[in-house]
């Protein structure tokens, strides 16, 4: 049998399903004393809080308005936008239940916050209320933000620390959440605090509580993972796990002992973390924060070829691989040594000569280990000096390899004694080189194991530092969309139709067309019109964006076009699609390519949609304090709203609605969307193209709405013409006829335009967008019909 087939006995303790880090409940406990201190000194100092708040008033006062602006639209955006990348990330992740954790935490910590509102409000918990909260004229600020307590526990509950985008887009919304509620008068600075610390406590103890998930491999998979590599294993047993949070296996073949380094993506952050505490604390010639799994692996793998090509004994990697999608191992083949901590006094001088010489062959290639500590030097059988784990940089600076020195002259010290240790340095790296050690020899540059030696020999350091100055006084020097022709919708199409002639025809009865026409501002009215034509030409680059063709502008613009005039007999959406889709065949693209491309453009109009009305709804919502603070009631509820969506989907009819109907249509549309991606010039294209769609529709209602005179904010009238165009979507008629209208001028009357100026504005914009461009679509639809291009 061979030793790919041959059954690999791994020895380890069972992985649970989810583990409870105790980590988590120290930081609760930690997180939890904080709040209690700050709330029982604000309470005692009620007038110094006071004034705090006035000097941070008086320091934020002169900030830019559009800064402050530009901030709180960031939080409004962001705190819409960030649960959705976290929760994508996490079913990219495969981890739905950590999902359904954080979203219960974040409905738990908006509960918890109207709890705690309520009975600070009632003076059920003393006078902290005095201190969280500011008078109002109606009655005091709210004691604490259930924005920021929701999002932070559900954060926390995510676990997003290390993820490349997701941690820093959290740190920025939370940050301008924060900043936005204490300028926006919307809440103290106590408050805000209080707000952070109570989310993370919340997050913290439904983490503790549920337990993380693991996604650790087990060794059966490591081994096999292995194998696969060319390792031929006969057995792996689990060691234990290092300092640097791995776990380690200690795999047996035929002839030799691998060291395998399993790392954890989970368990890796630990490691990261300290790493970079460490770059914290010291100036320079700090441990690097590598803070991501494949550059750990490639970075532990290469410093193993560097110290094999240096003919230097150390651990030589064999296999580096991943082991699933949250997981990698790197496999050393071990170096067999005896190291310094044991050999103590019985080094020689030969033998000390050789640890020096190892170091001078780093230092001349420039690579720091940072790790030279008296469990990681060693001498082999036959003599030579190497080390026994991989660790530090290649292309080192010049203040790590100092730092090596002296961890090195410390670790032979402790061996050896001071004198031999700086007589031996000397002889084989020169008296410059120990010199420019000196001022390193401090606790603080050492490794773990030589500070806890050093614990026993405290005076050491002191004493390397005065042989060396004895010796010589020195100076520190990142298929095609399948079209059917149904009978009913024909009939719902004429139906349809009646019933927006009789609502046309209500609306118009309001109001005297050519009076209204004579009354536009003319200016208003033509920028209407130019933006109504733009929406074409948006059309067009999205288009053109989504296909690897070369297609003319101005054919692409009369397709555009061509799609107005058949939305007179078609709902839009079943026009667009098919005369899209027929010109693409037409310039050359086969059926799939031309139906999945005009899938892509559509899904690009949808996320453009989606998007502006997401910034559009924040900003209508920040109102002349610039604070979007949604009430408490439909924080707690939006995270139980998407928990019961999730159950739904449990549902076996659901599930088959899903996989029968919306699945296939997408799995269409990736492979050209992948296509798309590959090519930056066609992805700016085809978004710009879909952004400029929406935002030119938003400009012509705009431009309408001045037209007649009413002034409403710009964010305000997007909202209308998104709803507007909602409703427009679902009815069956031609361009949305008398859905559009009647949503459209009932939107604009509720965000303060009167009725008559309403009506005419939405006229206007019909006029420009739906009725105009009609004429121009027939002459269109016949050009390109006597061109072939449709």
């Amino acid at each position: 049998m061979s030793s790919a087939q041959r059954p690999v006995e791994v020895l380890e303790p069972p992985i649970p399903d989810r583990v409870r880090r105790p980590a988590d409940a120290l930081k609760l406990g930690v997180v939890l004393l904080v709040l209690a201190a700050s709330l029982v000194l604000a309470d005692v100092a009620v007038g110094t809080t006071g004034a705090l708040e006035e000097d941070l008033a008086v320091a934020t006062s002169g900030l830019p308005r559009i800064l402050l602006q530009l901030i709180s639209w960031l939080s409004g955006i962001g705190v819409v936008v960030l649960p959705l990348a976290v929760g994508a990330d996490l079913l990219v992740r495969g981890r739905p239940m950590q999902l359904v954790h954080a979203l219960a935490a974040a409905g738990v910590a908006a509960l918890v916050v109207l709890g705690l509102s309520w009975l600070l409000l009632e003076g059920r918990l003393g006078d902290v209320v005095f201190a969280l909260t500011r008078p109002l004229a109606e009655g005091r600020t709210d004691p604490l933000d259930a924005v920021i307590v929701s999002m932070v526990a559900l954060l926390t509950v995510a676990d997003i620390t290390g993820r490349k985008w997701i941690a820093p887009l959290a740190f920025v919304v939370i940050g301008s959440t924060a900043v936005t509620a204490f300028l926006s008068g919307a809440s103290t600075a106590l408050a805000v605090f209080s707000s952070l610390l109570l989310g993370w406590a919340v997050g913290l103890a439904f983490r503790f509580g549920f337990g993380a998930t693991s996604t650790r491999p087990p060794g059966r998979v490591i081994a096999d993972a292995l194998i696969a590599a060319g390792v031929p294993l006969v057995r792996l047993e689990a060691v234990d796990t290092d300092d640097a949070g791995d776990r380690r296996y200690r795999g047996t073949t035929s002839s030799s002992t691998v060291d395998v380094q399993v790392m954890d993506r989970d368990t890796f952050g630990l490691a990261s973390g300290r790493r970079l505490l460490r770059l914290l604390r010291l100036r320079q010639g700090s441990t690097r924060a590598v803070l991501t799994l494949r550059a750990e692996v490639e970075h532990r793998t290469l410093m193993g070829l560097t110290l094999a090509h240096a003919r230097i004994p150390a651990p030589r990697p064999v296999a580096a691989r991943e082991v699933g999608p949250f997981s990698a191992v790197v496999a050393f083949l071990s170096q067999a040594g005896t190291p310094v901590s044991e050999l103590g006094a019985d080094l020689d001088d030969a033998q000390l000569a050789q640890i020096w010489r190892m170091h001078a062959t780093l230092l001349r290639l420039c690579v720091a280990h940072r790790g030279l500590g008296p469990d990681t030097v060693m001498l082999t059988d036959d003599g030579r000096a190497g080390v026994l784990r991989i660790g530090g940089d290649i292309a080192a600076d010049e203040l790590s390899l100092r730092i090596d020195t002296a961890q090195l002259l410390t670790t032979v010290g402790l061996a050896v004694g001071v004198e031999r240790a700086v007589r031996t340095a000397t002889a084989e790296l020169g008296e410059d080189a120990v010199a420019r050690a000196l001022p390193l020899l401090q606790p603080l540059a050492m490794t773990p194991t030589t500070r806890a030696a050093l614990k026993e020999d405290k005076t050491l350091l002191g004493a390397l530092r005065d042989e060396i100055q004895r010796h010589r006084p020195v100076e520190e020097p990142v298929e095609p969309i399948e079209l059917r022709r149904v009978t009913l919708r024909g009939l719902v199409t004429v139906v349809g139709g009646g019933v927006a002639a009789y609502l046309v025809l209500t609306q118009l009865a309001q109001v005297d067309l050519p009076q209204v026409i004579a009354s536009a501002s003319q200016g208003w009215a033509l920028a209407t019109v130019v933006f109504a034509a733009l929406t074409f030409a948006g059309a067009s680059m999205a288009l053109s964006g989504s296909i690897d063709l070369k297609l003319r502008f101005v054919r692409t613009y009369l397709t555009q076009l061509a799609v107005a005039f058949s939305g007179l007999v078609a709902p839009a959406a079943i026009g667009n699609i098919a005369l899209n889709t027929r010109y693409l065949q037409k310039a050359g693209a086969d059926p799939a390519l031309a139906g999945a491309s005009v899938g892509v453009a559509q899904l690009a109009q949808f996320s453009s949609y989606f998007v502006l009305l997401i910034v559009s709804g924040v900003l209508a919502g920040t109102g002349s304090r610039a604070s979007f603070t949604p009430p408490v009631a439909l924080v707690a509820a939006l995270p139980i709203v998407v928990l019961l969506f999730l159950a739904l989907l449990a549902v076996p009819r659901a599930r088959r609605l899903i996989t029968d109907r919306i699945v296939p249509r997408v799995k269409t549309v990736i492979p050209q969307v992948l296509s798309v991606l590959q090519h930056p010039r066609k992805l700016a294209q085809l978004l710009v193209g879909a952004l400029l769609l929406d935002v030119s529709f938003v400009a012509a209602l705009v431009c309408a709405t001045r037209a007649f005179g009413a002034t409403q904010p710009i964010a305000a009238i997007a909202v209308v013409y998104f709803a507007g165009a909602i409703i427009g979507s679902a009815v069956p008629t031609p361009g949305g006829l008398g859905g559009i209208e009647a949503a459209m001028s009932a939107g604009l009357i509720a965000i303060g335009v009167d009725g008559g100026t309403a009506v005419s504005s939405v006229l206007l914009y019909r006029l420009a967008t739906y009725w105009l461009p009609i004429p121009f679509g027939w002459y269109a639809l016949n050009r390109l019909q006597k061109l072939q291009a449709i």
